[in-house]
């Protein structure tokens, strides 16, 4: 259980940002979108392709990732000695201390990973409060994903969907993605899929499609064949998924991605070592 001041806060935090948000369309397009600081093209969704380096507090893309550390592979870098391809930093040995360093810049991003080392008990002692202080604290300094973590220890940990709802929405109309998959699928969870709230499910579905989101377009395929969507819709949102996809593309993104996926082959042994190391020369060389 949270504190009286916790509580507070949470409740200013949560007050205010629903008078900042008051007159934004909850399902309007998320025209903002992080770009990666390397090569300038917006971010992708999935977080498994976005690494947060902790020496700049960037947020760069793997394609930018793998790329430099081919660059550094083909100059006689070993893995050992490589450098953060955005601020050419050696990673850091003490992750908890690089983290607080950078929250003491107020720095959200950082405050959202400090969180998630509590909230696994990471590097530090397991703790959901000190997790939630640290949500808060990123969330007052800017970080729209916060909110939705917010609302997700609402959900989750106190059971109060109403108070779950409320931090995903402001989270959603502040521009985040992930606030919008974490609110439909609260919505499908307490109120199933059928009636209004089924309705609103679809409406953030094409919010996600119409930013790039392939799970999201996948959805609302579905929801077309369930005749909730109209086909003018679907053709019009369709157009508007590829264009987002299209712009969050690159050759380096491509490559990381096949490297990847050759990498998790050569571990079980499905290809050898000289069929990997051809694959990176037909990349980079």
């Amino acid at each position: 259980m949270a504190s009286l001041e916790l509580q507070a806060r949470l409740d200013t935090l949560l007050s205010t940002a629903q008078a900042e948000t008051a007159d934004i369309d909850l399902f309007a397009p998320v025209m903002e979108k992080e770009e990666c600081p390397i090569c300038l093209i917006p971010l992708p969704h999935r977080e498994s392709e976005i690494t947060f380096h902790i020496c700049c507090g960037k947020s760069v893309c793997e394609g930018c990732i793998y790329k430099n550390r081919i660059t550094e592979a083909k100059n006689g870098v070993p893995d050992s000695k490589h450098k953060c391809a955005f601020c050419r930093q050696a990673p850091t040995k003490n992750v908890i201390k690089a983290l607080r360093k950078l929250m003491k810049k107020n720095n959200p991003k950082a405050f959202l990973r400090m969180a998630d080392r509590y909230e696994s008990g990471n590097g530090v002692i397991q703790s959901d409060i000190r997790a939630l202080e640290m949500y808060t604290r990123a969330a007052e300094l800017g970080s729209a994903r916060a909110y939705g973590k917010i609302g997700l220890y609402y959900q989750d940990r106190e059971h109060d969907f109403s108070k779950g709802f409320a931090f995903y929405e402001v989270g959603a109309k502040k521009g985040c993605l992930n606030a919008h998959t974490q609110r439909a699928r609260a919505l499908a969870l307490y109120y199933g899929s059928n009636g209004s709230k089924g309705r609103e499910i679809v409406r953030h579905l094409k919010v996600l499609a119409c930013s790039g989101d392939t799970d999201a377009m996948d959805g609302y395929k579905e929801e077309y064949k369930n005749k909730e969507v109209s086909k003018e819709d679907l053709a019009q949102t369709l157009r508007t998924y590829q264009a987002s996809h299209d712009a969050m593309k690159s050759k380096d993104r491509e490559n990381a991605r096949d490297i990847k996926t050759a990498m998790d082959a050569r571990s079980r042994g499905e290809i050898s070592q000289a069929e990997l190391k051809r694959l990176f020369d037909s990349m980079y060389l």
